[in-house]
């Protein structure tokens, strides 16, 4: 979302945004992306996608991460 936000003059809709976003994506991520959502993703409206998108990479930082109990393995 920062590159977004770095240009936002850039003269795409949202929603195309969020649909190229999504095109990109593997099936497994997309798969993923569906479940996290509960549902179909691309039936959210344009700012409750790109709203979601923030929220699964805020929350996806710290996914490579160990936990406290991987240390020293």
């Amino acid at each position: 979302m920062e590159a977004i936000n770095a240009c936002p003059h850039h003269g795409f809709d949202t929603w195309l945004l969020v649909s190229y976003f999504y095109d990109g994506m593997s099936s497994s991520m997309k798969q993923l992306l569906e479940t996290m959502c509960g549902g179909d993703f691309m039936s959210k409206n344009p700012e409750e996608a790109m709203d979601f998108l923030s929220y699964v990479a805020e929350v996806s930082r710290g996914w490579d991460e160990p936990t406290k109990g991987e240390v020293g393995r």
